[in-house]
């Protein structure tokens, strides 16, 4: 895919600028998500959604993968479909900073770009870390190629912010938001993520989110804001 060409060379640069995974002796941990997702916006749906999250961590390397898909097609006609792929290499210098790489593709056909794909080098902190949750910041500059759907191409110098909250409410439930921002002079893009998840048993769980998408410029008849309200299970590994 033409569109996640940039995310796909950032990554491999990043893995290639590390020690072999397969020489490692860590294991790979991360969630597969399945489930419904009601979306409001662009496009008015019930739809089905996969997502995939996983990391490694290994002395001062961590790194970690997250996909996700979400489609649904009506009398033949699609309605809905979006596509993400992000990949992120850290290295922590302290128990409480490090430095990333992250390489980030995203296509909604549905959001007015065709394709939005970045790239970002910047500086993290653990700010919270105890029994009861952790929270994480990241900042730093990239950039970004887009494509919206007139077939206008914009290549960019961005800003890039993350924020991470995890908060143990119990022995099996959790509270989790993420916040992204990816600011240009062209356009600024945000996600929030929401999300509650209750653990069923050792390996599965129940989670319910709320994501909102954001873009501040967008092609004429095209909403800024898109939302999905997700129920959906969790498989833990």
């Amino acid at each position: 895919m033409n569109y996640f060409r940039p995310a796909v060379l950032s990554a491999a640069v990043l893995l290639a600028a590390q020690p072999t995974l397969a020489e490692d002796k860590g294991v790979w941990s991360g969630e597969i998500e399945a489930g419904v997702a009601i979306k409001t916006g662009n496009t008015k749906s019930t739809d089905a959604q996969v997502k995939l999250r996983a990391g490694f961590s290994q002395e001062s390397w961590t790194h970690r993968l997250r996909l996700e898909a979400l489609r649904q097609t009506e009398s033949g006609d699609k309605t809905a479909e979006s596509y993400l792929g992000q990949f992120q290499s850290s290295y922590a210098f302290s128990e409480h900073d490090y430095v990333f790489g992250v390489a980030r593709g995203e296509r909604d056909k549905f959001s007015g770009y065709d394709y939005q794909t970045s790239f970002a080098l910047g500086y993290g902190r653990h700010l919270w870390g105890s029994e009861r949750g952790s929270f994480d910041v990241e900042l730093g500059p990239g950039v970004r190629r887009s494509k919206l759907d007139t077939g206008e191409k914009e290549t960019e110098v961005i800003g890039r912010l993350f924020a991470d909250l995890k908060v143990n409410i119990s022995s099996n439930a959790k509270f989790g938001q993420e916040v992204t921002v990816l600011t240009g002079s062209d356009n600024t893009e945000i996600e929030s993520i929401t999300a509650l998840t209750t653990g069923l048993t050792d390996a599965l769980a129940l989670r319910l989110s709320f994501t909102v998408k954001h873009n501040t410029s967008v092609p004429a008849d095209t909403k800024n804001t898109d939302t999905h309200t997700s129920a959906s299970l969790v498989y833990q590994f």
